[in-house]
């Protein structure tokens, strides 16, 4: 899970463009330092909680966006004219259950900050 690490919600605010997604900023620990934005839809995370974090260049192996759920290579993308700096990712999305429901994976409290995602943090 190459550029897939774990984060923290520093804030968030409604996106100006949607009315169903948020623009998240994150701490990602002491390598990749504070990142903004990340335009997110879910809704059941937030400040405090520590989050997966997917960086541009990482594998997704299931695209909950799309019909067939195809894995994709993460690039930042322009979402509603806000550039996203990553994703924070669901277990679908990660290949980690077989519900693609658009959940964000919130990891227990303890968790390391910037450190590489591995499935048994769940």
């Amino acid at each position: 899970m190459q550029n897939i690490i774990t984060a923290k919600v520093l804030e968030w605010h409604k996106h100006p463009n949607a009315d169903r997604l948020r623009i998240v900023k994150v701490d990602a620990g002491p390598e990749h330092g504070i990142i903004e934005p990340v335009v997110c839809g879910a809704t059941n995370f937030d400040v405090g909680d520590i989050v997966v974090l997917a960086l541009p260049g990482a594998h997704i192996a299931q695209n909950i966006h799309s019909e067939t759920h195809e894995p994709f290579i993460l690039d930042k993308a322009v979402i509603r004219g806000i550039q996203s700096q990553g994703m924070l990712c669901a277990a679908f999305e990660l290949g980690l259950s077989s519900e693609p429901e658009p959940i964000i994976l919130v990891l227990p409290s303890g968790t390391l900050v910037g450190s590489e995602f591995q499935p048994q943090m769940v």
